[in-house]
């Protein structure tokens, strides 16, 4: 299989670096002035707004046209079917999941809601599966490395921010949405907005349910059982503005959800060897973010307060905790920015304070941290060059003092071509699971960190962006969870000497008349640098290929992604198999009031693992009608 994989890599990325050149040649001598049409902007890249078309990192925005496609699917879902993703998940909707990006884990790549950090403060993960799509207005991805001097810990692979349903309200309506679909699923939501010169008021409430899935398989020795694990949801959405003056806007944001997912689970029986399977076994949980701001603008100084706070909560029953297993975690967020605008560019600068908490069932040894961050950046973007540097420093409780940084620059060659380059230093400190977690402690670890590097160029008219971008991350303490017990899998968390991660990403999305197009591609080589194997989970190539259509009264899409094999082991010896998705989705528009939603995922059947032992969605549809009253 090895040998296989090298040979694909060398095909697949000359495949890659040609497409990109065809692109490039074809519009080198392109000096068409985009149309005069709003620019797409984008907060995350910089922490102040900036056009995508200026960002050095590779930037991705999902907006409230992209996610009609997604109604009744979580975040998770979503980002499935970006670039640069590749997703597990424990089974169907609801079930625990990650993203991978570049490389890294799901705790090493930072969610935030509305600018809250968003994720749980003893796995260090987000559970995008429980937050609905419906409940956000967009989603931004900084991919890279830039993310640790902007923003801290937890940023080495990126950035993932989701804004709340309501951010981008430009007229006063109520919409209704019922749906349906396969395993046995509905959906509900109303939404009602207000708004006027001066002030938005967004409220939206929702609900979902479906009899699911069997999450495992007989690959699962260790928790299979063959019934449907089902999941429900409650979730709400809070948007409030209010201009006090021509200089001050006020505001408060919020999205929870409250759930209940069925899973499978087991325990070791010692007399007969085997792994007995307990019966009804589920969690309930309570996620989300709310927060609180205010904006000055005199001009050519800006100033953000924000205040707010993230919760992860979960209470797990099942046989070994028949009365609930308790893992509550939240995040005290405070940030203060400034912003003024020189003569030349542009400057920020700022203070955060967080404070982590864990309650559990489980006594930790440690169950708070607090980390106290300053930050400064410069910008600079003309018509002929682009900039960016940004130096942070975390004051952690745990861990000391942690500077980062970033610098990086573009040159546009010609009016519609830019090539650019950036260079950045990450970390990320041990979650409370990896430091203290009863049974499995090990609190000498240290901070991972990385050196990380990207170079690219990109192409963009009114007609299509096509962009390749490459990039390399070694990193330094990476940490691995070694086995030291193999029957029952006691063990601990530890550091190994380094990891390397480098690979390419081409992204290129038409826009023709009325036919939409486009691809990306993601080649990836990882390496443990102890053991020089590969890192699990991690496939060395992933891409979709999606063709639209787009009329006054419908649209519709069709996909084809492919994930190629990836291990499942530290020892490289089993790997998952590669598979292909067919989806189809579509919106139809009776009137200005009535909308059709549908999709039509994994159209072929495919039977494929994103974890190993733990069943993903074959042929699934959901059918959905919003109207809306103006």
């Amino acid at each position: 299989m090895k040998s296989q994989v090298i040979k694909n890599q060398a095909k697949l990325s000359s495949l890659a670096i040609a497409l990109s050149a065809v692109s490039v040649v074809a519009f080198a001598n392109d000096s068409t002035e985009p149309t005069a049409t709003l620019p797409e902007i984008t907060i995350t890249a910089t922490r102040t707004p900036l056009a995508t078309k200026n960002t050095i990192a590779q930037m991705t925005v999902i907006d409230e046209e992209d996610l009609k496609r997604y109604q009744g699917e979580s975040v998770l879902d979503v980002l499935r079917h970006q670039g640069g993703f590749y997703i597990t998940q424990n089974g169907g909707d609801g079930t625990s999941g990650g993203v991978r990006l570049r490389g890294y884990n799901s705790n090493a790549v930072l969610v935030l809601i509305d600018g809250i950090r968003y994720s749980s403060a003893t796995t260090g993960s987000p559970a995008l599966s429980l937050i609905p799509a419906d409940q956000i207005d967009r989603i931004e991805v900084l991919h890279g490395a830039s993310g640790s001097s902007l923003y801290g810990s937890d940023a080495m692979g990126g950035v993932i921010q989701i804004f709340t349903k309501g951010q981008n309200a430009n007229q006063s309506n109520v919409a209704l949405t019922v749906g349906a679909g396969t395993q046995d699923s509905y959906k509900g939501q109303i939404t009602g907005q207000l708004v006027n010169q001066n002030s938005t008021l967004s409220l939206s409430a929702g609900y979902e349910k479906t009899g699911g899935i069997n999450a495992t398989n007989t690959n699962n020795s260790y928790s299979y059982y063959a019934d449907k694990d089902g999941f429900e949801s409650k979730n709400a959405s809070l948007v409030a503005k209010q201009r006090l003056n021509d200089n001050i806007d006020v505001g408060l944001t919020g999205l929870y959800a409250e759930s209940t997912t069925d899973y499978d689970s087991s325990r070791y029986d010692s007399a007969s060897g085997q792994s007995l399977p307990y019966i009804n076994t589920y969690s309930d949980q309570k996620n989300g973010a709310v927060s609180a701001f205010a904006n000055a603008n005199y001009g050519k100084l800006t100033a953000n307060v924000k205040y707010g706070q993230s919760f992860d909560k979960s209470t797990a029953y099942d046989g070994s905790t028949p009365t609930g297993g308790q893992y509550d975690t939240k995040q005290q967020q405070a940030n203060l920015q400034l912003g003024y605008q020189l003569p030349i560019g542009q400057i920020i600068g700022g203070y955060e304070h967080l404070k982590q908490e864990v309650d559990s069932t489980k006594p930790y040894t440690v169950d708070n941290r607090t980390v106290k961050s300053v930050f400064a950046g410069y910008l600079l973007n003309n018509d002929k060059f682009d900039a960016q540097l940004n130096v942070r420093n975390d004051d952690n409780s745990q861990f000391g003092n942690e500077t980062t940084y970033n610098v990086g620059g573009a040159y546009r060659i010609l009016p519609n071509l830019r090539v650019g380059a950036s260079y950045a230093t990450n970390f990320r400190a041990p979650t409370f699971n990896d430091l203290y977690f009863p049974g499995s402690e090990n609190p000498k670890l240290k901070a991972e960190t990385s050196k990380n590097s990207e170079i690219f160029v990109e192409h963009s008219n009114d007609l299509q962006k096509t962009r390749l971008t490459a990039f390399q991350s070694d990193v330094k303490d990476k940490l691995k969870w070694v086995t030291t017990d193999f029957t029952t899998y006691a063990g601990q968390m530890q550091n190994i000497d380094k990891a390397k991660m480098q690979g390419i990403s081409l992204t290129s999305d038409w826009a023709v008349n009325n036919t939409l197009f486009g691809l990306n591609y993601d080649y990836l080589d990882t390496e443990d640098k102890t053991s020089h194997k590969e890192l699990t989970y991690q496939p060395n190539h992933k891409g979709l290929i999606y063709v639209g259509y787009k009329q006054s009264n419908y649209d519709v899409r069709a996909e084809v992604q492919h994930v190629g094999e990836r291990f499942r082991d530290t020892a490289n010896n089993n790997s998952l198999d590669s598979y292909t998705l067919l989806n189809l989705s579509g919106n139809y528009y009776l009137n200005p009031n009535l909308t059709i939603s549908s999709r039509l995922n994994n159209l072929t059947g495919e039977d494929y693992e994103t974890v190993y032992g733990y069943n993903q969605k074959g042929v699934n549809a959901f059918v959905s009608a919003t109207y809306k009253w103006f």
